[in-house]
């Protein structure tokens, strides 16, 4: 092992019954580097890191840290040998001040008495070493999404953790809060703490890392310097020979008003006097900043938020959607963002959450047709190329990408009239990215109309027929995809 290197892995490997979550995979990570770990859904990046972490063991291989053979038996010995995650959930107490998370387990004390004002004191300074300032008593669960991040950072700093690992870091950042991450990340690489870098977003990656290590289906294809590759180099790397799709050809119909929505208000979710027409075989895409409303837009015409005035037509007829089962009824679906708290039943297998809107239908004389389950969770499986071990698989275990196929499989076999995606490529690599695009055109060739939400606006102008423009809880304007750039879009999306 080279001087260099702060971690190497030789030949690890594991299982999970039948399934090869990671074969043989060897490569270093440099001491004082960051460095990119990339990979479809389901290559191995998450099992890798709980491995490194403690969460995992090995079946086979070694694993080096500073040289010497290690065996990582626990997040706690973890942390002891100075390995800090920061994970895509952040686990941090709620209820709890940051200077209590920063110090949990660890804490300052004077006698036998917690010694809270030197410990409010430290984590000012520890946020002051990543150019941050801060409040130590305030609630964790009063702060955003970057500073919940930015307090995990800190965490492992207080631990004076040598090799942090970021999950996925930026998947729910702003552009503003992601380059503040950047400029922290870059003052830890300059104080000599290695970073490894988990992320789908491959610009990122390139803007970010100095090296950059592929996996595929378990297997180490590369490590490369990141001066040195592209973008389409890495993607070629990580999905072989599996084609990305190009624009979409548009087949929407815009002589059929499928749905229509008239002067629609929420006042508590900042929805004011929203109004649009959506076409039969239609992609409507829906952009904005963060808070711009158009989550809220989604819940509200999904009946979770029924609104406090206008109206919503479905081919032609008013229809009142004043909860979730009354707009499955009408011919809605929902695919939420936030698929792991409000999307699928974790406990659950896969046959049953890709069955759950439907189950009423797959009865026999009150009892459910198993076999009939079954078939319509293996078509599923299939058509979507969902990576399982089985159908009693329970979604936990999935990847991010194959657990939002599930969930898209959920709404495909409750076909519906109008689908509403939430995001629905965040967290997902490139290879599922492509797969849920074509799922979502075929869905549209069927006849289904689809409204898309999501903050990746090249994407979003990509697959879309229509975007609207949301800001402050109103749309401020439309264009057709083909018209639309994102400065075009971003000018109204940051109107007051």
């Amino acid at each position: 092992m080279s001087e260099t290197e702060i971690l190497r892995y030789q030949g690890i490997s594991k299982r999970f019954g039948g399934v090869n979550a990671l074969v043989d995979v060897s490569f270093a990570v440099n001491r004082g580097e960051i460095h990119g770990l990339v990979g479809e859904n389901g290559a191995g990046k998450s099992t890798l890191i709980k491995i490194t972490g403690g969460i995992y063991r090995k079946d086979a291989g070694q694993i080096f840290w500073n040289g010497s053979p290690i065996d990582v038996t626990s997040p706690i010995h973890a942390q002891d040998l100075g390995i800090s995650i920061v994970h895509q959930e952040i686990p941090l107490c709620n209820n709890l001040t940051i200077a209590q998370n920063v110090f949990m387990g660890n804490l300052i004390t004077k006698g036998v008495t917690p010694d809270w004002p030197a410990m409010e004191e430290k984590t000012v300074e520890l946020f002051r070493q990543i150019g941050q300032k801060v409040n130590p008593r305030q609630r964790v669960g009063e702060l955003s999404v970057a500073m919940r991040q930015l307090t995990a950072i800190v965490q492992a700093l207080r631990s004076k953790s040598q090799l942090i690992i970021m999950d996925e870091p930026t998947a729910a950042l702003t552009p503003g809060e992601v380059e503040t991450l950047f400029e922290v990340l870059r003052k830890l690489k300059a104080e000599g703490t290695t970073i490894m870098f988990v992320s789908h977003i491959l610009s990122e990656i390139m803007t970010i890392t100095d090296r950059i290590t592929v996996l595929r289906n378990g297997r180490h294809v590369a490590t490369v310097n990141t001066e040195d590759t592209s973008i389409p180099e890495i993607i070629g790397m990580m999905v072989g020979d599996i084609p990305l799709p190009g624009h979409k050809e548009t087949v929407a119909k815009r002589d059929d008003v499928v749905l229509e929505v008239k002067n629609l208000n929420k006042a508590s979710l900042g929805l004011k006097d929203i109004s649009f027409r959506l076409y039969r075989q239609e992609i409507l895409g829906v952009a904005g900043i963060q808070g711009a409303g158009r989550t809220e837009l989604a819940t509200c015409l999904f009946g979770v938020h029924p609104p406090d005035s206008g109206t919503i037509e479905i081919e032609g007829k008013p229809v009142a959607i004043t909860n979730p089962r009354a707009a499955i009824e009408v011919g809605l679906g929902y695919l939420t963002e936030d698929r792991r708290n409000l999307g699928m039943f974790s406990d659950m297998n896969i046959w049953q959450n890709a069955t759950a809107v439907i189950i009423d239908q797959l009865t026999n004389s009150g009892v459910l047709d198993q076999d009939e389950i079954e078939q319509v969770a293996f078509r599923s499986v299939k058509d979507l190329r969902i990576r399982t071990s089985g159908l009693e698989q329970k979604i936990r275990y999935l990847s991010g990408g194959n657990q939002q196929k599930v969930m898209l499989a959920r709404w495909l076999n409750a076909k519906p009239k109008i689908l509403i995606l939430d995001e629905p490529t965040r967290g997902v690599d490139v290879g599922a990215k492509a797969e849920i695009r074509r799922v979502i055109q075929e869905l549209v060739r069927q006849g289904i109309s689809v409204i898309v939400i999501s903050s990746d606006l090249e994407e979003l102008l990509n697959i879309s027929d229509r975007v609207l423009v949301m800001a402050n809880g109103r749309i401020r304007g439309e264009y057709l995809a083909h018209e639309a750039t994102t400065d075009k879009v971003m000018a109204l999306a940051t109107l007051k």
